[in-house]
């Protein structure tokens, strides 16, 4: 990946530095650990939202594909796995 390219990519996860990003999934480690973990050695800023199993009911129709993860990127685009 050229620099110029690197770049782009932290622009696109930091944004205007004043809207983090922010990573929702359940209060457990899961698939999301591995973006928790690339986020944070990156230093790229992040709200960890940890959803309870007990919100999930009330949540899981304002997700995009009614599942988590969801990355929501600072400029509002949703970015989930499916």
């Amino acid at each position: 990946m050229s620099a110029s390219n690197i770049d782009q990519a932290r622009k696109l996860l930091i944004g205007d530095g004043i809207t983090p990003l922010k990573l929702e999934y359940f209060a457990i480690e899961g698939v999301a650990e591995q973006v928790r973990i690339a986020l944070a050695v990156a230093e790229v800023p992040f709200d960890d939202v940890r959803i309870g199993f007990s919100d999930w009911a009330v949540k899981k129709p304002t997700t995009k594909y009614g599942q988590l993860p969801e990355m929501i990127l600072p400029n509002g685009d949703v970015i989930t796995e499916s």
